[in-house]
């Protein structure tokens, strides 16, 4: 972290790094003491705090740092005597603490050298207020190194010339009392000077003693010092001044979080002060606030429609008589202006048949706001197993379903611009327009992927169910995770059966499920009894293996969606309506080599059955559902 101009004090969380090796925040503009809690850092080998301004004391728990060889703390504040522990670490090789406030003697380091202090390459404490008798113990009977030992600009007692007591490897010079208040030995080195806090040094420019016990300097002025600078006048005046303006202000702000928050207490908000100007994308229409009030009755409950991952979602019409889904960022789920911006950018940029556009946004104070046009036939997790499930989805609807979100994932992969990764495909983000079209929905949690092939997450994403188990392993989401939920999409349409069912006595999971009936009787035993037999046997057989195929464990082993799509199109422009005859199971299209592989067992643990809700409206063009935390925009066909 060095020279980074880091402001602040010392984290003292890092002394829970115990693994820790290496800490360096020299030169940046720290302040405050030395953390205790660095002693705890026991495999420690170097610390470099120099050119900071730390004040205080080295702290006596430092004494544990036992595998310390490099103490870089010159160029600080730091005051009090030199601990004696220093020069008994085993391992310390250098250390330079010039140019501080240390005062007292050295320490006599004589037993310490007959017991293999002689480690020591560079000791450098120049330019401090030591003071009492110079060091003599650099006596030339005990076994010295090949060092550097500076003490040079002190306070010391005693004038030397080095050479009848001291090592001739030991800086001794300028070493006089009268040069306790000269500072051309050490150019810009802070002079001493008496101090307001007892025994505590003088504190940086800009500093004071807060704590005079332990002479620890910041950056506020403590309670009752300087207080004689000023008229007595002056202060009151200004501290009753202040204390007008702060409650003005105070005022204002409650004022302001009455209007707003009290009034909508659902929606995030992200205050960055003025509204800075951008470009909004053309594509896109920003609503005031007043238009989405007047479409959502001021966002009454009974406009609700539900509550997704985004936030809480409206149904509304405008003035011109369109319905529309209004999605308002919950507390947790707004960003920063910026990232939202961005989100708006990209979301504009996505045009496709089977994508859901944006229609627009509201950003009016800190709010974030995503308008889409509402979709009338909603989800198909409801059409599936919602109300909307008495009217059966017909087996080319579903063919074309599944291709429709074939094309649309595609699309986000190999054509978007930056690529995207939805990262939660299911029934209900894939919704469904006037004429049946699927859509692909809430690109809210999507992420622009740069080079689209890894995104690391450190949260849980997506839903269960359809989550790659590959990113429970590796914690990251690529669009091979899109293609493992797409696969399991394409077996819920093919057999009707939801995701986990407690009831299967085959398997809960349905993957599990359609390998061993689909592996053992054919596409028969597992297709959506609803169908009857209205359906393409060599259709649904290839739509059952591609399922299988994109939902394998491995990752390398499933397709792309572009090679998902080389096998469907075709399909879809040579189909035919099925006559009504006895069907023939056929494996002519079960190619793929990992589609049964021995170590790919089947699953019948114990698993809480689970799926997506939706949340249904009733307005008059009839029963129109809309999910939780997707919506789309309409599409003429």
């Amino acid at each position: 972290m060095a020279k980074n101009k880091i402001r602040g004090q010392l984290p003292t969380w890092i002394g829970q790094i115990v693994t820790l090796k290496i800490l360096d925040f020299n030169t940046n503009e720290m302040w405050g003491g030395l953390p205790r809690e660095y002693g705890n850092l026991r495999n420690l080998e170097e610390m470099q705090l120099w050119e900071n301004d730390l004040t205080g004391f080295v702290p006596i728990e430092w004494r544990g740092l036992m595998k310390i060889t490099f103490f870089g703390m010159g160029h600080l504040y730091i005051t009090g005597n030199v601990p004696e522990w220093l020069f008994e670490l085993p391992e310390l090789r250098t250390a330079h603490f010039m140019r501080s406030q240390f005062i007292g003697p050295i320490p006599n380091l004589t037993k310490q050298l007959h017991n293999g202090i002689a480690n020591v390459t560079d000791w450098d404490f120049s330019c401090n207020f030591l003071t009492g008798d110079y060091p003599t113990l650099f006596d030339k009977s005990l076994p010295m190194p090949n060092a550097t030992i500076n003490y040079y600009s002190n306070c010391f007692n005693n004038e030397t010339d080095g050479s009848a007591t001291i090592n001739s490897n030991v800086n001794a010079t300028e070493n006089t009392p009268k040069n306790c208040s000269r500072t051309y030995n050490c150019p810009g080195f802070f002079e001493a000077k008496s101090s307001n806090f007892g025994n505590c040094a003088p504190c940086p420019p800009s500093q004071f003693v807060i704590d005079t016990t332990n002479c620890i300097c910041g950056r506020e002025m403590p309670s009752g010092v300087g207080a004689s600078t000023f008229p007595a006048g002056i202060v009151v005046g200004g501290a009753i001044g202040g204390l007008a303006v702060a409650v003005f202000v105070v005022f204002l702000i409650l004022m302001y979080r009455w209007k707003y928050e009290v009034k909508y207490p659902q929606f995030g908000r992200k205050y960055e002060g003025i509204d800075d100007p951008w470009n909004v994308p053309q594509e896109l229409h920003r609503f005031t606030l007043n238009e989405l009030e007047k479409a959502t009755d001021n966002f009454s409950n009974k406009c609700c429609i539900g509550e997704g991952g985004f936030g809480t979602v409206y149904r509304g019409i405008l003035v011109s008589g369109k319905v529309i889904a209004v999605k308002c960022a919950s507390n947790a789920s707004a960003q920063g202006q910026t990232e939202f911006r961005n989100e708006l950018i990209l979301l504009s940029r996505l045009h496709h048949r089977h994508l859901c556009p944006l229609e627009g946004f509201c950003d009016e104070d800190g709010l974030q706001i995503l308008v889409y046009e509402f979709m009338e036939n909603g989800d198909l997790h409801d059409n599936l197993f919602g109300r909307k499930s008495t009217s059966t989805l017909s087996a080319a609807q579903r063919r074309e379903i599944i291709i429709g979100i074939a094309r649309g994932l595609d699309h986000l992969h190999s054509f978007a611009n930056p690529p995207v990764i939805h990262r939660d495909i299911k029934l209900s983000n894939v919704l469904l327009d006037h004429y049946n079209v699927a859509k692909l929905a809430d690109f809210g949690i999507s992420k622009v992927s740069p080079d689209l092939h890894t995104h690391v997450s450190t949260r849980p994403l997506g839903t269960m169910g359809y989550l790659d188990p590959d990113y429970f392993r590796t914690n990251q989401l690529t669009i091979a995770s899109d293609v493992y939920a797409f696969g399991v999409v394409t077996l819920e349409l093919v057999t009707g059966q939801r995701v986990f069912d407690m009831n299967r006595l085959e398997a809960v999971n349905l993957n599990d499920w359609v390998k061993l009936r689909f592996q053992e009787e054919g596409v028969r035993a597992i297709l959506d009894k609803k169908l009857g037999d209205d359906y393409d046997e060599k259709m649904f057989t290839a739509l059952t293996e591609v399922g299988l195929s994109c939902s394998i464990t491995d990752r390398p082993d499933r397709p792309t969606m572009k090679e998902v799509l080389s096998i469907l199109e075709p399909l879809a422009a040579t189909y035919k309506p099925p006559k009504k005859e006895e069907h023939r199971w056929s494996t002519e299209y079960f190619k793929h080599k990992s589609l049964f592989k021995d170590n790919d067992t089947v699953a019948r643990g114990n698993v809480e059955a689970g799926d997506s809700g939706s949340c249904s409206l009733e307005n008059g063009r009839g029963g129109s559902t809309v999910p939780f935390d997707s919506f789309t925009t309409l599409h003429p066909r």
